[in-house]
């Protein structure tokens, strides 16, 4: 079954949302293509770790800016279907396409919605559900970040292992999201589960998750049961990760992206 999200209007019809277009930093020439989506109160710039590795191994690489992020415009409306909608404008039949939080969720419900949008997909510890009693915090927290960006410093010493490169491009990122935009994107979706997106996906899809002991949000037991009823998904756990698998554990992330796409 593929699903297509839609828009209510007035009289009762149903319309499909209409796209931004939305910024893109880019790497290589192909032949491959691969597209790297962002999570909230970041932005396509941060995934210059992998997107090097990927143009060395022959894609070209685009990174939007989610609307409401980074350079991208900001908008009336933030559901879910806006932004597939947007990450939909930028074309079809990649290669590869790579998700991070709420990323990786944008990915599985785009490939849900085209099964030509893409032949792979993987996704770092996407944030497929939030639990209820946890949704007002995790929202508190996010518009906080994008409201009060912590420092270049500041994302340093919560990290110290990061790349310095990583700490950079991960504060300007919270620097350039619009606060309105991430309390919408969350508090509009509500409530969020969407797990079973995923047991209705068909092309070969990888879930990367972070370690439960250093902060995961995709739990391991979701993982199984996902394996278990879809037998076109994979899961392993990043050991060491938080939820920024691929800047805790940047090595181990292109190592199995590789391994993945090839």
């Amino acid at each position: 079954m593929v699903m297509v999200m839609w828009h209510e209007v007035p009289d009762g019809a149903a319309e499909p949302p209409a796209s931004v277009a939305l910024a893109t930093t880019r790497w290589g020439a192909g032949p491959g293509r691969a597209l790297l989506l962002h999570g909230i109160v970041s932005a396509g710039a941060t995934w210059w770790q992998l997107a090097e590795t990927l143009a060395e191994d022959g894609y070209e690489v685009v990174a939007p800016d989610l609307r409401g992020h980074g350079t991208s415009p900001r908008a009336d409306s933030y559901l879910l279907a806006d932004h597939v909608a947007d990450v939909r404008a930028l074309g079809t039949g990649w290669d590869l396409v790579v998700g991070h939080s709420l990323g990786g969720l944008l990915g599985a419900l785009a490939t849900d919605a085209d099964r030509r949008f893409t032949r792979r997909l993987v996704l770092l510890d996407p944030v497929l559900d939030i639990p209820d009693d946890r949704f007002e915090s995790r929202v508190v927290q996010e518009v906080a970040d994008a409201t009060h960006p912590p420092s270049a410093q500041a994302v340093r010493a919560a990290h110290v292992a990061w790349d310095r490169r990583d700490v950079a491009a991960v504060a300007a990122a919270a620097q350039a999201a619009d606060a309105g935009a991430v309390d919408r994107t969350l508090r509009d979706n509500a409530p969020w589960r969407h797990t079973d997106v995923m047991t209705r996906l068909v092309v070969p899809t990888l879930v990367l998750g972070a370690d439960p002991a250093h902060g995961a949000l995709f739990r391991p037991r979701t993982g199984v049961e996902l394996m278990i009823r879809n037998p076109s998904v994979r899961v392993r756990v990043v050991v060491g990760a938080g939820h920024a698998v691929h800047r805790d554990r940047p090595s181990a992330v292109a190592a199995a992206v590789r391994s993945f796409s090839w």
